[in-house]
């Protein structure tokens, strides 16, 4: 097996769709861990413990997703470099990025458990889950350092367009999850505490493996030898890629660390059936986050490249593959979504939980259609390093989802929550068209900006 793909020669929708399949299974197997992690809460531990997993979740989905965007961002100054072949430049800022990654990480598990007990009172924990949240929290922000160097080194590996190894990745860590999760609850006793330990030894597992993968993807591009410590002038490279895509993930994950007080407030119940249906949309998201994926390094490539005309030919191909591996997760959670949300439930458990994240799943879920107009957009305008104009659309999809939301809840409570995400939605996507139809749609457009893409590539090279 190749450690490197350059996925722009060829059939581009053979090329996206065969990217893709892996990550879609590797997404598919990592929510299918994840929900057995929700199945074991709720049917071993106790009704809320589920619940008590996801109370803290916005804050460590706001660092979680700063990380991402750093990746994402990151991975497109990669994929840019591997297309124009400068494979020491790839390998220097790789290593400079993954100490960069290591530090942020662990100033954030020191940040986050020194300060969990303000954290926890801002997001207004319900006092039935305080003791377990706080449990699961402590051990799982622990772990950042491996969870966020997994992250990293995924998205480079992905720049370099290589998917399929990550698939076996993820096979290899959900049987050590859900072995691991067993053993703490069944056997030890440990409780939520015992998932989120679970959680972090088979990303550490995960980690080591990536890295025996990307020192092999380093040996099949020649280059000089490089040096493995710290540089983190990287970020000096990089920023207008990082930086702008960091705070990109920020805007739009933040806000919902942001309405997190006004979800818990609405007591245990809210709390727990709004976990539920964050794990059905992530579960249906697999194969939109997929060939987003493939989009974004595709374009990448033509960009180092050089070739507009392949970029355009991207766009059709991504909503067509994007339409139709969306279909079957929708609409098997939408048909079956009594018999699937009692998955997270104790056996014949039909309380207030059950109701709401049944009633999100019928009749909010689909809306992720929406979503995905805008999502292949910002991918599109990521990868030509428009970071800028994707963080501007974000934040003002952001704004408008935390309007919403706040003057929602007070009528509707929780199904205010899932009409304001898909208000947000909606402006995001109208925004994305209307930019990319006046700034990035034609070929003589396109050509303007990657002539300044790598102009200033060679500067900062």
């Amino acid at each position: 097996m190749k450690a490197t793909k350059n996925i722009t020669q060829g059939n581009i929708y053979k090329n996206l769709f065969i990217y893709a399949v892996p990550l879609m299974l590797s997404s598919l197997l990592s929510q299918a861990y994840s929900t057995v992690d929700g199945m074991i809460a709720g049917k071993l531990i106790g009704e809320y413990a589920l619940g008590a997993i996801s109370a803290t979740g916005s804050f460590e989905m706001l660092f979680s997703r700063l990380n991402s965007g750093f990746v994402a961002g990151f991975a497109v100054y990669i994929s840019h470099l591997f297309g124009k072949r400068q494979y020491a430049e790839v390998k220097r800022d790789v290593m400079g990025a993954s100490w960069v990654v290591v530090v942020f990480a662990l100033l954030i598990s020191i940040f986050s458990i020194a300060l969990r007990h303000p954290i926890m009172r801002y997001l207004q924990v319900d006092a039935i889950i305080y003791g377990q949240a706080e449990q699961y929290f402590v051990v799982y922000t622990a772990g950042y350092v491996v969870l966020y160097l997994n992250g990293i080194l995924i998205g480079v590996l992905h720049a370099l367009g290589v998917t399929s190894f990550s698939l076996y990745v993820s096979l290899l860590s959900m049987v050590l999850n859900i072995g691991g999760n067993l053993l703490t609850v069944l056997v030890f006793d440990m409780g939520v505490a015992g998932l989120a330990l679970s959680t972090v030894l088979s990303a550490a597992v995960a980690t080591v493996i990536y890295i025996w993968m990307v020192c092999r993807a380093f040996r099949e591009m020649p280059s000089e030898p490089i040096s493995y410590r710290p540089d983190f002038r990287c970020l000096a490279r990089s920023w207008r890629y990082t930086v702008p895509a960091a705070l990109q993930m920020m805007a739009f994950h933040g806000v919902a660390f942001l309405i997190a007080p006004a979800v818990n407030a609405l007591g245990a119940a809210a709390t727990t059936a709004y976990n539920v249906t964050n794990r059905l949309y992530s579960f249906s998201w697999a194969g939109l986050s997929a060939i987003t994926s493939g989009f974004g390094c595709y374009v990448g490539q033509c960009a180092g490249e050089g070739d507009p005309r392949k970029i355009r030919r991207g766009i059709p191909c991504s909503y067509v593959l994007n339409a139709v591996l969306l279909l079957p997760p929708v609409a098997f959670v939408a048909l079956f979504a009594p018999q699937v949300v009692s998955l997270f439930f104790p056996t014949g458990y039909v309380g207030e939980a059950y109701q709401q994240a049944v009633h999100y799943a019928v009749y909010y879920l689909p809306f992720i259609y929406v979503q995905m107009i805008g999502h292949v957009l910002h991918a599109y305008m990521r990868s030509l390093a428009r970071m800028r104009a994707v963080l501007s659309v974000t934040v003002l999809g952001s704004v408008v989802r935390y309007v919403a939301t706040m003057l929602l809840v007070p009528v509707w409570q929780l199904e205010g929550v899932f009409m304001g995400q898909i208000i947000s939605w909606a402006v995001d996507g109208l925004a994305s068209i209307l930019l990319c139809w006046c700034l990035y749609r034609t070929v003589p457009q396109l050509q303007r900006v990657i002539d300044r893409l790598l102009a200033k590539k060679q500067t900062h090279t």
